[in-house]
């Protein structure tokens, strides 16, 4: 399942996020968008959690938390061609 993950703080790099996402299972890639990217100077990322449980249960636990002083906003995106995790999901199958 694809996540979108916004507000996140200036200093926060790809290895944190994926460290943070790990820890609830398998993350088979994140891509980080450096703070400043939007209007309100924070970045955000898309991540791809391939099992959909622990998709859901990282959406759950880590929706509003807090890292570096960011308050992470954690939800799904729509499965789409062409948009991340598609095509390696259907890769592997």
């Amino acid at each position: 399942m694809n996540l979108y993950v916004s507000n996140i703080s200036p200093g926060v790099a790809q290895t944190d996020l994926q460290h943070i996402f790990s820890g609830l299972g398998e993350v088979l890639y994140a891509s980080l968008a450096p703070a400043g990217t939007d209007r309100s100077g924070m970045g955000y990322a898309l991540v791809y959690v391939p099992d959909d449980e622990r998709a859901r249960k990282a959406v759950a636990q880590l929706n509003g938390a807090v890292l570096n002083g960011g308050r992470l906003a954690v939800s799904p995106m729509a499965e789409r061609p062409g948009v991340i995790g598609s095509n390696y999901a259907r890769a592997r199958n």
